[in-house]
Parts: structure tokens; sequence; C-alpha cells
């Protein structure tokens, strides 16, 4: 169905040589890049006396914050952390009250692992080596936070603070409220379950609520000396890096020893950041951490022959989650006037308006079906556009979101959908081809991502339709339709061994010409499509292990010249995928986010590196 008036979608020039993927060297870099700073713990760290009763530094200012340089004061926002950029957790409990949602399993101290936390998860960033006392991977939070735990963990270490244990990550609600999230709702979760949160030595350091002693003479809670091996030098390392310590307490925290107070929580074990994403990359980097804006990454630009790239600029285009990620690509458009919306949460939908977008030169922004994350609304709010188009129906974008769209943009805002993902991948082609034919189309089965994300890709840089099928069942009456009234006689088919039936390739080949990009390895089948290109100055990668980073690489691929996008792995480019960039000769690659693309070398295309 084609809800709203029918608008003639405006073809973008097609222009030519392609931009994006190639690869990330800068990963390890950006994981471990703490831990090679050249900043250091500061005060004065051979006193370690506890530091039990102590004052607190004045709030930091805009102006320091935005220097990154906050050694001497305190971030303290709270704020709505998903507006700083750092995405909105599931919620165990679909109301207040209410019984256990399905996928979540509580394990005494948090719901770490549970399969609705999949996606959450595998958004942490975690140290892949051994530092210090801290084992590999024990340290997981969100690539911006991380860098900022692990330059903090690191330095304490080297001084000599002794880390028995510590742990960010750790989905759960606050420590003094039910732990399991039961009856509270998702404005109770602790800034671990964000990973925004890390405790060290706790068994040294309890949290323990503090009451003032007429006994030995202490009228305030704020006087009464707390449990913690905490040296002030401690505290003021972790502040350099940003980090707020909870041994000045909670519920209004003590300013000093003579404020006076009935009660106090402190909770010495434990430091957070309260700050954006821009925040904790600007303080980063301040402390000496090489590492760029992780949405668009740049590595040195003269690199030797000998770098990992021989020589060719490496960009990084993402964000913390898939949702940043395509409003990170969006960000490349100073202002359009066409914006197309999808679910961030499965593929199908969001392949087909990237292709469909591609062809009008429009970004592809994400939503979740309830939600607009807050990566996406501050693009919508940046880029005004008159209209908004969504993909798929009311199951996977609600009409709450859509009229949410359209109060904070003012735009015009229609949906294309159809009974099932392929009617909606259908109906997107017919609008964006309009009164227009191509002899050759693209088409793929719509049962796993990575063959229609190939096809779409290879379909938006060469001009030619894209047609999503069900590979088992075949066409649709309106498939056959559609490909009759845009006059195509070939078929180029994307299709893993076994995606297509022999039945349905029969029923293909009785009508038209049928050229297969087969190969078993989903690499081999990307990079074949791109085997006829002509010279590009960029190629883009993704990796072929999962969706989220690709689904909005199309149409930022397609307005840059048309850059061939190709899947890879994620630890390693395949001889055949170096192959195919060599022969490219790009001067420019971009990738997606650290834990999706590892590092590779290409001065040595016959073995992958792993990262």
């Amino acid at each position: 169905m084609f809800q709203g008036p029918r608008r003639s979608l405006r073809v973008a020039p097609l222009i030519l040589v392609i931009a994006l993927v190639a690869y990330a060297a800068v990963v390890m870099a950006m994981v471990t890049g703490p831990s090679v700073a050249g900043a250091a713990a500061i005060g004065d760290t051979s006193d370690n006396t506890p530091w039990t009763l102590p004052s607190m530094p004045p709030k930091c200012s805009t102006e320091q914050i935005a220097s990154g340089d906050v050694s001497g004061c305190l971030i303290t926002d709270w704020g709505k952390i998903a507006e700083k950029g750092w995405g909105t957790p599931p919620f165990p409990y679909e109301s207040v009250g209410g019984e256990l949602s399905a996928g979540w399993k509580w394990l005494g101290w948090s719901y770490n692992g549970s399969p609705a936390l999949a996606e959450w998860e595998a958004n942490m960033a975690a140290n892949p080596e051994k530092v210090g006392r801290l084992n590999a991977k024990q340290i997981k939070a969100p690539y911006a936070a991380h860098l900022l735990f692990m330059g903090f963990l690191t330095e304490i270490q080297d001084a000599g603070y002794r880390l028995n244990d510590a742990m960010a990550y750790n989905f759960r609600c606050t420590s003094n409220s039910r732990k399991d999230c039961s009856s509270l709702d998702a404005n109770s979760l602790s800034y671990h379950s964000y990973g925004l949160a890390v405790d060290i030595n706790v068994s040294s350091n309890p949290e323990i609520r503090y009451y003032p002693d007429s006994t030995q003479g202490i009228l305030t809670a704020c006087a009464m000396p707390m449990k913690t091996n905490l040296p002030q030098w401690v505290i003021q390392t972790a502040q350099k890096w940003g980090l707020l310590w909870g041994g000045y307490g909670w519920s209004g925290g003590c300013a000093s020893p003579m404020a006076s107070k009935s009660s106090v929580i402190r909770d010495p074990m434990h430091f957070e950041f309260r700050g954006s994403v821009d925040d904790a990359l600007t303080i980063a980097r301040f402390n000496g951490v090489e590492v760029q804006d992780p949405r668009v990454e740049t590595p040195d630009e003269n690199a030797s022959p000998d770098s990992p790239m021989n020589g060719k600029t490496v960009k990084r285009v993402h964000g913390a989650d898939r949702f940043a990620s395509a409003a990170a690509t969006a960000s490349f458009w100073s202002s359009t006037e066409t914006v197309y919306l999808a679910t961030g949460t499965n593929f199908p939908d969001s392949l087909a308006a990237g292709v469909t977008a591609a062809r009008v030169d429009a970004p592809v922004l994400l939503v979740t079906a309830t939600s607009i994350p807050a990566s996406t609304r501050d693009q919508l709010v940046r880029l005004a556009p008159r209209t908004v188009y969504v993909a798929g129906g009311p199951a996977v974008v609600s009409d709450d979101v859509l009229s949410a769209v359209k109060q904070l943009t003012g735009a015009n805002v229609i949906r294309f959908f159809g009974p099932t993902r392929y009617e909606t991948a259908e109906l997107l082609t017919r609008v964006s081809w309009y009164k227009s034919t191509s002899r050759v189309a693209w088409m793929a089965s719509g049962r796993d991502f990575q063959d229609p994300l190939i096809a779409s890709a290879a379909a938006a840089v060469y001009e030619q339709p894209f047609v999503m099928v069900d590979g088992q069942r075949g066409l649709t009456d309106g498939s056959r339709d559609l490909l009759r009234t845009l006059g195509v006689t070939q078929v180029n088919l994307v299709a893993a061994p076994g995606a297509f039936s022999d039945e349905v390739l029969a029923d293909l080949r009785s009508t038209m010409n049928v050229v297969v990009y087969g190969a078993a390895d989903p690499s081999e089948r990307s990079a074949s499509v791109w085997t006829s290109h002509a010279q590009s100055q960029r190629v883009m990668l993704a990796t072929s292990l999962n969706f989220p980073d690709a689904l909005t690489a199309v149409p930022y691929a397609t307005r840059a010249d048309g850059t061939p996008l190709m899947l890879v792995p994620g630890t390693c480019v395949p001889w055949t995928t170096h192959q195919v960039i060599d022969r490219l000769d790009p001067s420019n690659c971009s990738v997606g986010r650290p834990h999706s693309l590892r590092l590779w070398n290409l001065s040595r295309p016959a073995e992958c590196v792993s990262g």
C-alpha cells in the first residue's frame, strides 16, 4: 500500500566512482588507545592514605568540558542518557509490576548475556588484551566510555594502585533499588547498564549509608569517615578522565565534611561518566589518546607504503550503535528535502529503502517500532526534510513514530508497505523507477541480509532496479509484473548456494537471461559484482557477519560517485576482495564500527591477519 499522495521522485545524477569502506587499522588504537596515551596519573602518588573525608571539586563549566581539560572539576549533569548519544537499552518489563518479558534471564546480580540484550551488548567494546591485573575482555563499555575507563584504570595501576577486581557493564537497576528491576521502570537502570560506570575493589570500598554519631561528637553524616582504600590521587586521576566518584555521596552528596546531612550514601567503589559521547571523545583526546571521532575517522593521510592501507586514506564512518551509525552517514548531507526511515531491528525494509533512497540522493535513518533514537532525532531536526518516506507497515514502525516524526520535522510523512517484505520492496522499486525502464535488474532472496545488500549496492551504483524475492517460493505476481513493466530482459542474480531453488531458477530462465553471482563465500560474492567495474577513487567495506552497519551504507556510498561496497568477515581481507580493491586502485576507503571490522595488512594480500 502507498499511503499518501504520489510524488514524483528526483533521480539523483549518477556520480561515478564510489566511496566507502575499506578497513580500519584504527581498531586496535581505538580500543586499547588509553593504555598508550601520553597522560599519567596525577596527584601525590606516593601518598596512599585512604581519602575518607573528601571535599568535592566544583562542577565543570561548559568551556572546561569542551576543552577536555576536566582534571579539577566534576561532570555531574544527570540529564537523559539516551539524549547524550549512548542509545536506549531494552528493559526487562513491559509495564511496571508486569511479568518478566521473554528473552531475559536474571543471574542473581545482572541480566548480562540475556537473549534480549544481544543487540545491546554487541555494541560494547572490550579490552582485547590483559592490562595490568585486568584480564582480557574484563572491562566492557561503549567505545567512547571504554577509552575513559581504560585510561583511568591503566594509569592508576601503572602508578602503583593494586586492582583486585573491576567491572563496568552490568545490566541491572540501581543498587539502592530492586536490582532485578521488578516493579520499576527504565528510569531506575544503573549507569552500569549503559556501560557508563566502573566499580573497583568492591570489598575494600563498600557502598554504605552513613549517619551522624553523637557519641563521637559527629553531628553530620558528611563528617563520618567512610570505609575505603582509595587515596586522593586515584580520585584525582579518575576526574582527569571525566569520571564522577561515588565516594562524594549520592542523595545530594557531601560538598565537604562540614556539609550538614542527616544521612548520605557513599559508594567509593563506583566511578561513572555523565557526559555525552562527544564529551568522552574530547576528554580522551586531551589526555593523549590517539583516536578520532568514531563516526568519521581519518588516519594519517601521508601514511608510508608499509602502513596497513599502503598509504590510502582510511575513514571509519559509524556511531555507538546501528542508529548512530545511520546518523553518521546522514551527517554527510548538509541538507535534503527527502529522508527515508526504516526499522533498525531487521534488514529487509531497510535494505530496500537504501537503494530507493540512493536513487534520489537521500539518506536513510533508523528507528525502532515504538521510538525515535536520539541520534536519529538529531539528524531529522538538522536536515529538516520536507518529505519523510517510511519503509514498512505499522508492525515494524508504529503510527506513533510517524506522528512523532511529523511533529518533530513538520514534514509530509508517507508510508510505503505491503503485506510482506517482498511487496514492500516491490513498491519501493516501483516508486523510484516510476515511468522508467531498465534492461537489467538485480535480484536476491530476502531470507538473509547478505545477498540483498550485495545486490542492492550494485543496483544503486549501476543505476539499475533491485528486486527482492523469496528464493524458495519464487516470484509473486507483483514481481513478475514489475519486471515486465521495467522491460527487464536480464536478471543479475546474487544467490548463495541453495538460496534459490531449482524450480525458481528454471522459472526465471524460462523468461529472461539470468547471470548468477553465486560464490559460496559472501566476500567472494560481493567482490564478484565489481570485477568489471571501472577504477574507483573510493571503496567501502562492511562486515558480512551482521546487518546493522550495512543498513544505511548504500545511499551513503552511492552519493560519493558510486562507491563499490564489499563485504568482509571483519577480521581480515580475503584474497579475492584484495584483488578487486587492488584493481580498482582507490585512494580512499571507508569502514564501519571498530568491533565489526578489524585489522588487515594489504601488503600481504594472500594472508588474512587477525585484529
